[in-house]
């Protein structure tokens, strides 16, 4: 779950300190599941399947979160190269990649909305709340079907969440980019091209600030409802 959830996946925080929190966690919750009775077989067999399951639970948990994470960055890259600035590209400090402006503060955002929630509290609470929830993990076809299907939910959450939040900015440069059209028809010796880039930049900023709080809003409601349906995940957690 370090390696892959968000904010604590993040690049700028040192491997140390991961292994050191990770090692921090573990000596609290290990008490607390040895007291509720979580027996640990003798055969090498059925110990592997317990490590393999620990370990897909902590990278679906941390998956989970952090594709729709990546939801409120992709919202960004949906109008960025219509407004002219997909050329402009910063490299995002959290996951180590190139993104668009837009992106990188569409990414922050929903990062604080994460922190201020207790995000980064609710990922230890599932750690813990996974051992009392999730069976012994099997490699049956069942089991892996089960996995992809909420794999599939999790990406169409990822897709629905980034078209809401950029739906009110690309339908209003979708009006402008007609409203130029138009206009090139009705005096084609105007430089329509170097008059619609800061036409469009500034009524995308516009309207952006204006449904901030509409932005914000869908954010937490997103990731309310990941927490929700990973918790749902984990006690139906197929066998």
């Amino acid at each position: 779950m370090m390696v892959i959830a968000p904010f604590y996946a993040s690049g700028v925080i040192p491997f140390r300190i991961k292994a050191i929190l990770s090692f921090l966690i573990s000596l609290v919750i290990f008490p607390i599941v040895a007291h509720n009775g979580y027996g640990i077989t003798g055969s090498m067999g059925e110990y592997a399947l317990f490590v393999l399951r620990e370990v897909t639970i902590g990278l679906y948990i941390g998956f989970l979160i952090s594709v729709i994470v990546a939801g409120f960055q992709l919202s960004g890259e949906f109008f960025s190269v219509q407004i002219g600035f997909g050329i402009n590209e910063v490299i995002d400090p959290l996951a180590q990649i190139s993104i668009p402006l837009v992106g990188q503060l569409k990414n922050l955002i929903g990062l604080l909305v994460f922190l201020v929630i207790g995000g980064h509290h609710f990922l230890i609470k599932a750690v813990y709340r996974s051992y009392e929830l999730v069976p012994l993990l099997s490699l049956k076809q069942g089991v892996i079907g089960g996995l992809l299907k909420f794999m599939t939910y999790t990406f169409s959450g990822m897709f629905i969440v980034a078209l809401k939040i950029a739906l009110p900015i690309v339908a209003t440069i979708f009006l402008v980019s007609i409203s130029m059209g138009v206009l090139s028809k009705a005096a084609p010796q105007m430089n329509i091209m170097m008059l619609g880039f800061p036409v469009k930049i500034m009524v995308a900023f516009g309207v952006m600030l204006v449904i901030t709080p509409l932005i914000v809003r869908i954010m937490f409601v997103s990731l309310d409802r990941s927490f929700k349906f990973l918790y749902k995940v984990l006690a139906y957690w197929p066998t």
